[in-house]
């Protein structure tokens, strides 16, 4: 009898199968498949498929065939032991750990855990979580211990969280905030190697679900228009890139022109930097901003660029509002330079700004002249509005309510028009005014903020968690502002299907589009017989963009084996 012996391997476990033959009593040999297998202690044997007669050259073809035969029985036995429980979210954490690194977060973050050995958990894990939680699904500290850690790939987390330990972690960071932000800052600094930093300055306001004012939280001037909530002031310290520098927090009650002097000063204490330009909107500007701005150090001056109240200079409105004295920088835009109290004047006018005016204003009047149409008309239509009232005579000599034509001409006069005050010497006015319309990078990083991640409404009581929350929010801005500067740098546009069919115009790609698509990369724990194997989801299309915008290696499709256990999250 001749045996050929067929052995395949898959995973950990081997299926011995041979062909057989056998020889009838009139000498015709003939082929058999057959299996071993143990019964009772004891190795017998059985005949799987009878394969024919042996002749020459089928032996070749039959082992081909047996080959097949057993994948096919191997997969098919091997379907009956696979198990796949859940997907747990992988693509953002692959990311953030990478900005971790990249910024200094996470050796900050180790740092700040060996000087509190009594804390009981890694704090960069903790706040890892936290901050992963803000790019998938923003929510309070509870949804994040009930729900939000047992969705993230287990083996980059601390593991099982407790509740007490989150307020915990931001006790941690609330207290070490002012040494966060400046070793951060340092950190981004060297890395983007800027010699002059160009501060830009603004504040807002951030609710509470709440009522009860105490602490910081207070009732003030909403600009979210909630003033039935107690609210904080933020004031956000950005780079012209958007990366963030630092933050503020006031009472809710603050007036934003109030906190100038508090956050220059913690400013220059905090960051010792050569050469500062602060920049900011014209609601800071008074004369006392602009003494705490300068300084009380002659040899090391305060330098500044701030927004001008131009409607109090009604001595040089004149001076101002004539286009005949600037000089054009081209069809669209002109500036006149002055002088006012020893500092830089630079008056502008732009195209774009007075074609906003004059729709601002039609629009204003659009609605008065609804108004006035009505055959009963009272002082009541008009006192809601300042505005209303500059527009409308008729209030107090008790004649029928009209248009005030010579407001409304004054007006038009200074459409377009905008004043930048500074005492910078060395930059030329086109680039002070370029400096001043990045302003608007404040207000996109609020919009981030209190938009994608959701640092409003806040729910904790105490200042201290008020501000440790605040100090996570900025983290996490932090890491989408690294984001968005590597994918500005290289210039990476948005995979669509609608642009693709021509149903939108091309775009860049955002950081929210990308994470969007990051969210559906899982890592899946399958299960064969006692060994999990975790394995990933593919990594393309504008996911992939954004790991090469931040220079991250696609990892490999088996992330880990565990032997003889369930994996973590995993019953």
């Amino acid at each position: 009898m001749l045996v050929f012996a067929c052995y395949l391997s898959f995973f950990w476990y081997t299926y011995p199968m041979y062909i057989k033959t056998t020889k009838n009593s009139s000498g015709q040999i003939y082929y058999h498949l057959v299996e071993s297998y143990w019964q009772d202690g004891q190795s017998r044997q059985r005949t799987l498929l009878s394969l024919g007669k042996a002749e020459d050259g089928r032996l070749d073809n039959l082992w081909q065939a047996v080959a097949k035969h057993q994948e096919v029985l191997t997969l098919i036995d091997l379907a009956k032991e696979i198990s796949v429980a859940d997907t747990f979210i992988l693509g953002p954490l692959l990311v953030l750990e990478r900005l971790f690194q990249n910024s200094g977060i996470d050796k900050l973050l180790d740092k700040l855990t060996q000087r509190h050995p009594r804390l009981g958990f890694d704090l960069k894990k903790l706040v890892f979580t936290m901050i992963a939680s803000r790019f998938v699904k923003p929510g309070s500290k509870l949804k994040i211990f009930e729900h939000w850690q047992n969705r993230f790939f287990p083996e980059m987390l601390l593991g099982e969280i407790q509740l007490h330990q989150f307020y915990r972690a931001l006790s941690v960071l609330a207290e070490h905030k002012e040494e966060i932000e400046r070793d951060l800052f340092w950190q981004v600094r060297d890395l983007l190697s800027k010699e002059v930093d160009i501060i830009l300055y603004d504040l807002t306001t951030l609710r509470f679900e709440s009522t009860q004012a105490t602490g910081l939280r207070q009732f003030g001037y909403s600009k979210e228009r909630r003033s039935d909530c107690t609210q904080v002031v933020l004031g956000l310290l950005v780079r012209p890139d958007g990366v963030p520098v630092g933050f503020e927090v006031y009472p809710g009650n603050t007036f934003e022109g109030e906190s100038v002097a508090d956050i220059v000063q913690k400013m220059r204490d905090k960051f010792q930097v050569r050469r500062f330009v602060f920049v900011a909107d014209r609601g800071l500007f008074s004369r006392k901003n602009l003494r705490a701005l300068r300084g009380s150090n002659q040899d090391k001056c305060g330098e500044f660029i701030v927004g001008m109240k131009l409607g109090v200079f009604k001595h040089r409105h004149d001076e101002f509002y004539d286009r005949s004295r600037h000089t054009q920088i081209n069809h669209e835009l002109t500036f006149y330079e002055t002088d006012h109290e020893g500092d830089r004047c630079i008056i502008t006018w732009s195209r774009a700004r007075a074609e906003r005016d004059v729709k601002a204003r039609e629009d204003i009047l659009q609605k008065i002249r609804q108004k006035l149409q009505k055959k009963k008309i009272t002082a009541k239509e008009f006192v809601t509005n300042k505005t209303y009232q500059r527009y409308v005579i008729g209030f107090n000599d008790n004649q029928a309510f009209k248009l005030n034509e010579k407001a409304i001409t004054e007006d038009a006069k200074k459409d377009g028009f905008f004043g930048v005050l500074t005492n910078i010497t060395d930059l030329s006015a086109q680039a002070i005014v370029t400096h001043y319309k990045n302003l608007w990078i404040v207000e996109d990083a609020f919009g981030e903020i209190k938009g994608n991640l959701k640092a409003r409404p806040v729910f904790h009581w105490s200042d201290q968690n008020i501000i440790g929350h605040l100090t996570m929010c900025f983290l996490a801005y932090l890491c989408e502002a690294l984001m968005t500067k590597a994918l500005r740098e290289k210039e990476l546009m948005l995979e669509s299907p609608a642009i693709e069919q021509g149903a939108i115009e091309p775009r860049p790609l955002t950081v929210v589009e990308a994470m969007r698509e990051l969210q559906e990369v899982r890592a899946i724990p399958v299960k064969i017989h006692s060994t999990t194997i975790w394995v990933r989801t593919d990594i393309q299309g504008n996911a992939q963009k954004l790991f090469a915008a931040i220079g991250l290696k696609i990892p490999p499709k088996v992330l880990k084996l565990d032997k003889n256990q369930n994996p973590a999250g995993t019953k």
